[in-house]
């Protein structure tokens, strides 16, 4: 399996993905997202956020940030830099059927879309780290 299938095959099977952002004493915060609800491929993931929440006030002062996800038993991960955009949603409903059933319990006041779009990646992988070309 190459390397670009071994990404994909990380990014569809992990269920938890790490968001951080730098706080507004530039510190970097860290939170754990369910998958993202949309995607395309490695460059860009579509995560669902409470917009009252500390990440989101994060990116209004700073978009750079990264996400990570990870594989536990083959000590896989992914590392991806760029820059995060937020979304207001409009109609709940259309973003519900892609909702999980935890997702749709946390009932966020003010639910938001959050794209993130990857400058550069790296991946650990056979004891190995290696820089991706995006």
């Amino acid at each position: 399996m190459g390397l670009h299938e071994r990404i994909m095959k990380l990014l569809n099977l992990s269920n938890v993905f790490l968001i951080a952002t730098l706080d507004k004493r530039e510190f970097p915060t860290v939170i754990a997202v369910s998958s993202p609800l949309w995607r395309e491929g490695l460059l860009k993931l579509q995560f669902y956020l409470d917009g009252n929440g500390e990440t989101v006030r994060n990116i209004q002062r700073n978009s750079k940030g990264t996400v990570c996800c990870y594989e536990e038993v083959t000590h896989e991960s992914l590392l991806l830099k760029g820059k995060f955009t937020i979304e207001t949603i409009k109609d709940i409903e259309l973003v519900n059927p892609k909702l999980s059933i935890y997702q749709k319990e946390l009932n966020h006041q003010m639910p938001v879309l959050v794209t993130f779009e990857t400058f550069a990646a790296r991946i650990h992988m056979d004891k190995r780290t290696k820089e991706v070309i995006v």
